[in-house]
């Protein structure tokens, strides 16, 4: 079974095939927008994080925004920089280079101020447009395919129906030979033994373990009380009395294939099969965080109807509410109707399937039609919830 990717130096395939253009702090974001918006079939990655973090924190903005340069539907990346501070655009530019596609620095100081050094972008952001038109979609091997997993605006609909849905459309995507995994760690805390118990072997099960017992420890040592967030005010006013709850239900994402990886947010699972990515319950953060962890598309189950996607991986939002489905068709891309999915889980399964093969092999997904991509987020080991 194949889909129509872009084919990658490294043997990866994009859904897409878009030129990056990444800011390493949130100073530069607005210059890498311009230089994104200037040409065709670039897209800006920008976020909030800036100089002077503690040294766990600048780790994991490296590492995730090295990896979402690997992702591998961006053909090649800019990265667009200051000259001060703790700012190094090389140490990006060098890691993303090892996928082996195209990147380059726009250093805003260097150039001799804003203005000129988005000049030079838009020049060297055209050249790598131009190159990257030259590839062409082609059939590709399914095991070229990984499928990030996301919910958000929970009820309790979400994990009988539609987060099933996505881990049984996941469970396809494995069983024919490509990859994918679910996050939220906050959302799966009273769950984490049955994710756990799914693992292939002990320090997989123990990885699972430890990254909510390290999540929990977090919040308690900042006096959170998860409680007051998790379920929040709209879960609770939809029918979800508690986050062991909502766990039940959000472990639904994971399909039922073994647990074969547990990984780091900005880190990249290795091999295939079903992985856990650990990211906060925060949707932009999450799929932030299923992005870097090379994901070419992604499915998103929302009772609540977020809007938002991601700026270069395709999001298929999904709902079993008939009535925001009619009133929101501009947001939302799949109904799952809510008996079959009781009585025939696997056969919606396999038609989010069918529909995921079709976006990856360039169908546009509702957000992307209306340019509603640009909102992400970037986590640090600060408590999220």
């Amino acid at each position: 079974m194949e889909f129509l990717g872009y084919p990658r130096e490294n043997g990866q395939a994009g859904t897409r095939n878009y030129v990056g253009i990444i800011s390493n702090v949130a100073c530069s974001s607005d210059p890498a927008t311009w230089i994104a918006n200037s040409v065709s079939d670039c897209i800006p990655y920008t976020h909030r994080q800036g100089c002077g973090l503690i040294p766990p924190d600048e780790e994991v903005v490296y590492r995730t925004l090295i990896s979402l340069g690997k992702n591998p539907n961006l053909a090649a990346v800019l990265v667009v920089a200051p000259d001060c501070a703790d700012s190094d655009p090389d140490r990006i530019a060098n890691g993303i280079a090892q996928s082996g596609k195209p990147v380059d620095v726009c250093r805003i100081h260097q150039e001799g101020g804003v203005m000129v050094a988005v000049s030079k972008g838009i020049n060297i952001a055209r050249k790598m447009a131009s190159d990257a038109s030259r590839i062409k979609r082609q059939p590709v091997p399914i095991c070229k395919l990984r499928q990030g997993v996301e919910c958000g605006g929970s009820t309790p609909l979400s994990g009988p129906v539609t987060n099933a849905a996505q881990g049984t459309a996941l469970d396809f995507v494995i069983e024919n030979g490509g990859s994918g995994g679910f996050s939220e760690t906050t959302e799966v805390i009273g769950a984490e033994h049955v994710i756990a118990a799914r693992a292939v072997n002990a320090e997989v099960r123990e990885k699972m373990l430890r990254v909510v017992r390290g999540c929990e420890a977090r919040l308690k040592a900042s006096g959170i009380d998860i409680l007051g967030a998790n379920p929040d005010h709209q879960n609770v006013a939809d029918g979800l009395s508690s986050i062991e709850e909502k766990a039940l239900g959000a472990i639904h994402k994971g399909g039922s294939t073994p647990l074969t990886d547990v990984v780091g947010y900005g880190e990249i699972p290795e091999g295939k099969g079903m992985f856990y990515v650990d990211t906060p319950g925060n949707d932009l953060q999450s799929l932030t965080g299923l992005a870097a962890a090379g994901c070419n598309v992604i499915t998103y189950s929302t009772e609540g109807a977020a809007p938002m996607g991601f700026p270069f991986v395709p999001v298929i939002k999904l709902t079993a509410r008939r009535d925001h489905f009619r009133k929101y068709p501009d947001i939302l891309d799949y109904l799952v109707d809510v008996e079959r999915a009781i009585t025939d889980i696997r056969g919606v399964g396999q038609e989010l399937f069918s529909l995921i093969l079709e976006v990856a092999s360039g169908r546009k997904t509702q957000s992307e039609l209306i340019g509603y991509v640009y909102t992400c987020d970037l986590w640090t080991v600060v408590p999220t919830t």
